[in-house]
């Protein structure tokens, strides 16, 4: 889902920086430790959601992209 970042966060492909107000997308995926949490959030930003690389590791950790 694209949102607006509330706070600074870390691009899950690239380890860009996405700043307070930037346009980014975020994706609710499978915890990787899944008795600790129930679904954690990985935020990209604009640039990686058009990489094929970028798609394949959101998908591998459970995130759906169109």
């Amino acid at each position: 889902m694209k949102i607006i970042a509330l706070r600074n966060h870390k691009c899950y492909c690239c380890g860009k920086v996405i700043r307070k107000g930037d346009d980014c997308f975020a994706f609710m995926v499978t915890p990787l430790n899944p008795e600790k949490d129930e679904f954690e959030v990985i935020y990209t930003c604009l640039d990686c959601l058009d990489k094929e690389s970028c798609v394949i590791r959101i998908r591998e950790r459970g995130g759906i992209v169109k």
